[in-house]
């Protein structure tokens, strides 16, 4: 028969085993720290206008960095900038819709390349939650203002409609809820491998999370997420109302907390409502594919 005083001390062994396999996962930044960014997201846009297809393919990359600032008990405060941009949107109706890239010089009679131009003017501010959550985003409306200035000798009306066009894009808000979905993947509680915990992502594209603890390397966390997706969008022209599923695989780095890399892939269904053509409804396929690449810069 086992002592006493070993069952007390196998019952204490057996509890310090489950304590120690339970993790904080949160971001442990430090001032100074420095990441680099990149982002590729491909985009297939299918709609069926009463047999014909319209086939739309988006192709955005940018590369950002974030600058930790300052950091508190419950905040980190960062500087951002994006340092390139590039958007190439084409149809197989009518070809190219729109080519931007930021490191291409600039034509005299290309407006659109002028406006995303200042994308990489502009500096931004980042107040984020260690659990990737963002507090705030301040200095979009500097960048707003600067992007409208740079179309030129326009009149105030029509600065007036690009600002508020702009808005749905890069207001402190939009580009909160934008940055989110590459930050806020960490739970409030302990976990342990296999646990799973819930949140939310807000904006045009709104999702409920569910996100899994696979794994704990030597340097590395292995994070999986399962979504549901509605994407809703609504303008003077188009409403498209989407729903369908997102999978994300997450590695982040156990020093930082900070994505390592991450992808998302995302398929939405439902109809786009043509306003000027009596509301004529048109099925829609949205497919996303979003892969970033971070890397903590060394000097």
């Amino acid at each position: 028969m086992k002592s006493f005083l070993t069952i007390i001390l196998a019952a204490y062994i057996a509890t310090a085993n489950i304590v120690s396999a339970q993790t904080k996962l949160s971001y442990n930044l430090k001032v100074g720290d420095h990441f680099i960014v990149k982002q590729v997201a491909n985009q297939d846009i299918v709609q069926d206008m009463n047999g014909q297809k319209h086939e739309m393919t988006n192709l955005l990359e940018g590369d950002f960095t974030f600058i930790v600032e300052h950091v508190s008990d419950s905040l980190y405060e960062l500087k951002f900038k994006f340092d390139r941009f590039k958007m190439v949107s084409t149809s197989n109706l009518v070809g190219e819709i729109i080519s931007v890239n930021t490191n291409d010089a600039i034509k005299d009679d290309d407006i659109e390349a002028k406006i995303f131009s200042q994308l990489v003017n502009v500096d931004l501010a980042m107040s984020m939650y260690k659990n990737g959550k963002i507090k705030s985003i301040k200095g979009s409306n500097e960048l707003i203002s600067s992007m409208v200035n740079a179309v030129g000798d326009v009149d105030e009306f029509t600065k007036k409609v690009m600002k508020e066009s702009m808005k749905s894009e890069f207001s402190n808000e939009s580009l909160a809820m934008s940055f989110e979905q590459m930050t806020y993947i960490y739970p409030n509680s302990m976990v342990t491998i296999g646990d799973a915990w819930e949140n939310n992502f807000e904006g045009e594209l709104s999702s409920k999370n569910t996100w899994t603890l696979d794994n704990i390397r030597t340097n590395e966390i292995i994070i999986t997420g399962e979504s549901t997706v509605n994407f809703l969008n609504e303008d003077a022209d188009v409403e498209m109302n989407l729903k369908g599923d997102m999978t994300s695989n997450v590695i982040t780095s156990k020093e930082t907390g900070f994505v390592k890399t991450m992808t998302t892939i995302s398929t939405v269904k439902g109809n786009s409502i043509m306003h000027k053509m009596n509301d004529l409804k048109v099925p829609t396929t949205i497919i996303s594919n979003i892969t970033y690449k971070i890397e903590k810069h060394v000097q």
